[in-house]
């Protein structure tokens, strides 16, 4: 059997840990340059913090899309299914949590707080991730069970 007829062997967990500790180095990275270049006011501190994390996301894509290629179908139906699922249903959850609590009487200000408004948007744009992230495990391990 020559090498380029024998099947491609699918990444193991091991593949997978490592790009996440790689991924999350180049977010670091990326988070340190931003802190030492972006933070410059006005229209240069706009164009670098958007230069910045663009490249660091692009570098994280490339990264997700290398280790797509090199799972197999099944992996592939699990977080598909994960995240149409798990994620939808993490939004729809984190969406009722944070208008019940932003439409309550007892709600509090951002002035009463002490955040403003760009704190507020961040943490919910946050916390609808955590809720997505949540739903999509919760479905990926459901999946994994039910295809045993």
């Amino acid at each position: 059997m020559t090498p380029a007829s024998r099947p491609k062997r699918p990444h193991g967990l091991g593949t997978y840990v490592l790009l996440i500790v790689v991924i999350a180095i180049i977010g670091g990275v990326g988070g340190a340059a931003q802190g030492l270049i972006g933070d410059r006011g006005g229209v240069l501190g706009l164009v670098m913090t958007a230069a910045i994390m663009s490249i660091t996301m692009a570098v994280a894509v490339v990264g997700c899309v290398w280790w797509w290629r090199g799972i197999d179908e099944a992996a592939r139906e699990a977080h598909k299914w994960a995240w149409w699922w798990g994620g939808s249903g993490g939004v729809l959850i984190g969406a009722i949590v944070l208008l019940t609590l932003t439409f309550s009487e007892d709600a509090a200000t951002p002035v009463e707080v002490g955040v403003s408004a760009p704190d507020l948007i961040a943490g919910g744009m946050f916390a609808i991730l955590l809720f997505q992230l949540a739903g999509y495990s919760i479905a990926w391990a459901a999946w994994w069970l039910r295809h045993r």
